[in-house]
């Protein structure tokens, strides 16, 4: 169960940490529903921070129903052999009508959203 884990050396902790990937996203994957900003890491492993705003997702459940799933797709992402080409500070940020998606819909477009930034990411190093 360990090699599911979403420890703290595989979180963006601090507002430094986000206002970093804010002010220097060398990534950017957009879609309807949420956006991806990223840049490379100063850390060995990759990061992840998210934005899910109550006022795009009114509902709290439905706020952290997102969160959850969108963690789980981070967290099998890095059990992967094929994550990036490089560690990465990821901020994932919500737009209007996520929460309404289901959950089967969610992960496909997070899915998707991952493979993008694959490419981004292996095009650039």
């Amino acid at each position: 169960m360990t090699q599911f884990d979403f420890s703290r050396q595989r979180r963006l902790l601090s507002a430094g940490d986000y206002r970093r990937v804010f002010d220097q996203a060398e990534f950017k994957v957009s879609d309807q529903h949420l956006l991806i900003l990223a840049r490379p890491s100063l850390h060995d492993q990759s990061r992840l921070g998210l934005v899910i705003a109550k006022k795009g997702i009114k509902l709290a459940v439905h706020r952290n129903r997102v969160k959850r799933l969108v963690r789980d797709s981070f967290r099998r992402l890095c059990t992967q052999n094929n994550e990036f080409s490089h560690p990465l500070d990821i901020v994932i940020l919500s737009r209007k009508g996520l929460g309404e998606l289901d959950n089967d819909t969610v992960h496909r477009l997070i899915s998707k959203q991952w493979t993008r930034l694959r490419k981004k990411t292996a095009q650039s190093g």
